[in-house]
């Protein structure tokens, strides 16, 4: 008899255990974050049933002492069923579950509380689009929870299911950004939202347009050389004057003014360009605003990288000179000065013609034909011992005034430009000439460098480098004007060496 009590003893024993242990206790909080804002409700599954059975919030990692109870509660004897708790600090903690008033750990589970940041944005990558273009949004300072969500709805209506038109996740992340696929013409927000919830964080406007109606803007290249200024183009801006804006910003930067590396007004124009100036090694992005906002309207990116410069020689007067001088007018053809020259064996000596000091019958063309190298170079000197065939006997090394010239053509036709050191003289700036029917036209600019040499007391040993950036000079008096190709250069006279072209 009592052989057969411990065999029963032993077996409700045996199937005691094994049902303890296949309803282990399991406790669980409905979300792994909250905000402060949040209560925190937790599920409980196979306690004990006793009416002391009881759960509590604690820090995370502390002991299960009384002291460091956050709140608590208890289960009313349930076996399965839930607790609300008020909201908490932020910080990170456990609910944990405890039978019958004691304090043996029975089951324990992790969350978070996080802060509320008031600051998220949301901002579409353009204002309006077109019907066949997708819906790019940016988003910052999302909570993070993995049920955050960003939806698109018609401009002014609630934030009801039935009006979302399209939405995503945000996959838990804070900072992203998120693609919808085209929309038809209208009105639209994109909202977004914390935590499966409807509760509006931050919202935006755009519109979807006819094509015909958007604004667009590009740079003339997708690539510039540290030594070239940045040409923006556009259409459709507002045209208001001294409100519609272009800037240069560091790709993905924020759209706040303290970015800002270059600007320009477009001066009322809808459709046109602005050149700004030059720019580091890095990466960028054109950003066009209406009514002196911060709004963004359109954008495009472009790269600055340092190119190593090449060059074309047309003339270095190095065993002789070029065949292909024109000699146009003047008694005299070029002439080669051996042994002579600016670190070289060889120069060229045009002789300027002047009658009554007042024309110039001189002129020499030299064919170019360059369609990449935009950069004019050349040394200007400095021969000190050679002697122009009509000058006085005591003015050997000196030279009058002359000019050099190039024709370009451009995107609004040929253009003849010029430089002068004696516009320097005389204090003039660039100016621009054409006939009454708006043709011949041309461009003249002071000189980057004295083109005279002995009179005015100039040094006839003195050597200058000549260098002019040709499209640079076209945009001083046509803004909106672009090189095509570079035809010839022209020239009045002067000692000269190493004459090119180069592309920095």
């Amino acid at each position: 008899m009592k052989l057969k009590n411990i065999l029963i003893t032993t077996l409700l024993f045996i199937l005691l255990g094994t049902k303890l242990y296949a309803n282990e206790v399991s406790i669980k909080t409905d979300n792994l974050t909250y905000t402060t804002e949040e209560n925190i409700t937790v599920h409980a599954t196979n306690m004990l049933g006793d009416s002391e059975d009881w759960i509590a919030i604690y820090p995370k990692g502390s002991s299960n002492d009384w002291a460091n109870v956050i709140a608590w509660n208890w289960t009313d004897g349930f076996i399965n069923g839930s607790i609300t708790f008020e909201r908490v600090p932020v910080g990170e903690y456990e609910v944990r579950a405890f039978f019958k008033n004691s304090y043996n750990l029975e089951a324990k589970y992790a969350f978070s509380v996080l802060g509320l940041d008031s600051n998220v944005s949301l901002q579409t990558d353009k204002n309006k689009y077109s019907v066949n273009e997708k819906i790019s949004v940016n988003f910052e300072h999302m909570f993070g929870d993995s049920e955050d969500w960003i939806g698109i709805y018609p401009k002014g209506s609630s934030n009801d299911w039935g009006n979302v038109i399209d939405w995503e996740f945000t996959e838990g992340l804070k900072n992203g950004q998120i693609t919808f696929d085209e929309l038809p013409l209208g009105e639209y927000e994109v909202r977004a939202f914390f935590k499966n919830s409807y509760t509006l964080e931050a919202n935006s406007s755009f519109s979807v347009v006819d094509s015909d109606d958007i604004l667009s803007i590009v740079t003339d290249k997708d690539e510039y050389n540290v030594s070239e200024n940045i040409v923006v183009n556009f259409e459709h801006m507002k045209g208001e004057i001294n409100k519609d804006w272009i800037a240069i910003y560091p790709k993905d930067s924020d759209i706040d003014g303290s970015n800002i590396l270059l600007w320009a007004y477009t001066d009322g124009s809808v459709n046109g360009s602005v050149t700004l100036g030059k720019l580091p090694i890095g990466e960028y992005e054109a950003r066009a605003f209406f009514n002196n906002s911060y709004n963004l309207e359109a954008t495009y990116p472009f790269e600055v990288k340092h190119k190593e410069g090449n060059s074309t020689i047309y003339e270095d007067g190095e065993n002789g000179l070029s065949p292909n001088w024109i000699h146009q007018m003047g008694d005299y053809p070029p002439i080669h000065v051996d042994n002579d020259g600016f670190n070289s064996n060889g120069a060229l000596a045009l002789v300027t013609q002047w009658v009554h000091n007042t024309t110039n019958l001189a002129l020499y063309y030299l064919p170019l034909h360059n369609t990449t190298q935009k950069i004019l170079e050349m040394d200007i000197g400095g021969l000190s011992n050679f002697h122009i065939p009509n000058k006085p006997a005591n003015q050997v090394g000196y030279m009058s005034h002359f000019v050099i010239g190039v024709a370009v053509h451009t995107t609004d036709g040929t253009r003849r430009m010029a430089w002068d050191s004696f516009l320097n003289h005389q204090n003039v700036s660039a100016y621009r000439t054409t006939n009454e029917d708006g043709s011949n036209v041309w461009l003249y600019y002071p000189s980057p460098v004295e083109h005279v040499r002995g009179f005015f007391g100039v040094d006839i040993h003195l050597w200058e480098h000549f260098r002019v950036d040709i499209e640079e000079q076209l945009k001083i008096l046509e803004p909106n004007n672009k090189v095509i190709s570079v035809d010839y250069l022209f020239l009045t006279g002067g000692f000269l060496d190493n004459i090119k072209l180069s592309s920095n």
